[in-house]
């Protein structure tokens, strides 16, 4: 469990949407919306970077290339773990694709993996919500964070998430907004869009859609 001390939403202090800090966020979300529990399971878990400023480490931990003792070999969409068998899951995939030229004097290819085109982003992205909703017990969370990408043009990665994860059954629970205090970017580049400086975590959890999308049409005269 998760000890907020005397700091909670009930006492000094009020969870927000926007935050500047990664760990705290992800703390505010385990609080809310998993009754302070830690999180279960990280299939992206590379060096551990979520965990290294006291946040508990989660109990499985999955890379495609491991890089650390304890880390298992596996893909997230394809996990060695039970039907329904964890509660938490903390998801950060790469959200970088398709960067043309010479990818090794990119900044943000020096930074992140990056992934040959959008399709195969998709096929990662959606298989990985797909294998979430097997393993997560009922009313488990996705904490999903993602981040807008612009190239040529730009996506908006996140509402592609959102529709993917409603897609494959979960409810969208929350959405917090990550601000990055290092801004990188490339000064010699034309501006031909906003400069993205922030991220996504997105909760979703395994229950019934809560809410009716569908929108009766109806006409104003």
């Amino acid at each position: 469990m998760i000890d907020y001390g005397q700091d909670t939403l009930f006492g000094s202090k009020t969870i927000s949407t926007i935050g500047y800090n990664e760990q705290e966020i992800i703390r505010d979300i385990l609080f809310i919306h998993a009754k302070g529990k830690i999180i279960d399971c990280d299939p992206t878990y590379s060096i551990g970077n979520f965990y290294k400023k006291g946040l508990p480490q989660p109990k499985y931990k999955f890379d495609k290339t491991p890089q650390i003792k304890g880390c298992i070999e596996a893909t997230s969409d394809n996990l060695p773990l039970d039907n329904e068998s964890v509660n938490t899951i903390m998801f950060d995939p790469p959200f970088v694709f398709g960067i043309h030229g010479k990818a090794e004097q990119n900044i943000m290819a020096e930074r992140f993996s990056i992934f040959k085109n959008f399709d195969e982003l998709r096929t990662m992205y959606e298989g990985s919500l797909k294998e979430f909703y097997r393993i997560l017990k009922p009313k488990g969370i996705v904490i999903f964070k993602c981040q807008d990408y612009t190239d040529s043009k730009t996506t908006m990665t996140h509402c592609l998430v959102y529709n993917w994860a409603i897609d494959n059954g979960f409810y969208a629970k929350d959405l917090f907004i990550l601000f990055s205090k290092q801004r990188v970017f490339n000064p010699n580049l034309q501006q031909r869009h906003a400069r993205k400086f922030h991220s996504y975590f997105l909760v979703f959890e395994k229950t019934k859609c809560k809410v009716d999308y569908d929108i009766q049409q109806t006409s104003l005269f």
